[in-house]
């Protein structure tokens, strides 16, 4: 959900527009570049937003602007942070508004749905969790792989239904279950996006910026 092809209000669209740039631009001027450099870091950072450009084309539509899939988007910032997460997710954006003949008119909150916001939300837990619960591995896992991802995803797909009431549901009316099959793909990949921090936890801990090595195992 999120990515919207009927034409929005223009007040709307310029309004997205702006505040998705805003975001955009901050993240390009504090993300850690330097991190990239490690081995096998940028691969994977390329990987990751080119895989997601074609999972959501795996789809099933409910209208031409709802549809169930996939989104990847807590992954994203748990492993790169989230300045470098919103980068990545905003390219994948872009890619898939070019590849599949999306609405450029719609970027702005196709961005905003997409790439600034949900990386916000999931830096917000990370820093809670950090703050309020003990430093321990198995809190960084479930606090922020399990519990962060399906918070992350569930605000996500209910801030792109809400905007599909507001601004496109008068011409395009959405199912009234839509919600719970959100809640129920969420669901699904919240356990697949635990699975996958865990490995990268162990086997591939410089893929994971957002894991500390001094704060969740030396401290335990």
């Amino acid at each position: 959900m999120g990515i919207f092809n009927t034409p929005l209000p223009v007040s709307i669209a310029i309004v997205a527009w702006g505040l998705a740039l805003l975001g955009i631009l901050r993240c390009a001027m504090t993300a850690p570049w330097k991190r990239l450099e490690a081995p096998t870091v940028f691969s994977a950072w390329c990987a990751l937003l080119i895989l997601l450009t074609m999972l959501w084309r795996l789809r099933i539509d409910i209208n031409s602007d709802l549809n169930l899939h996939l989104m990847g988007l807590s992954l994203f910032p748990l492993m790169f942070g989230r300045s470098l997460a919103t980068l990545g997710l905003g390219l994948s954006v872009i890619a898939y508004t070019a590849l599949f003949d999306g609405s450029w008119g719609n970027l702005g909150m196709n961005l905003l749905l997409l790439a600034v916001l949900p990386p916000w939300f999931s830096d917000v837990i990370l820093k809670t969790v950090e703050k309020r619960l003990p430093h321990h591995m198995f809190i960084y896992l479930f606090g922020n792989g399990f519990f962060g991802t399906m918070t992350v995803l569930s605000l996500s797909g209910l801030l792109s239904l809400t905007a599909h009431r507001l601004w496109i549901a008068t011409t395009l009316p959405g199912p009234s279950d839509a919600l719970a099959y959100m809640l129920l793909l969420a669901w699904g990949e919240t356990l697949l996006t635990g699975f996958l921090v865990t490995i990268f936890a162990v086997y591939r801990p410089q893929w994971l910026f957002t894991f500390d090595d001094a704060l969740y195992l030396r401290n335990t």
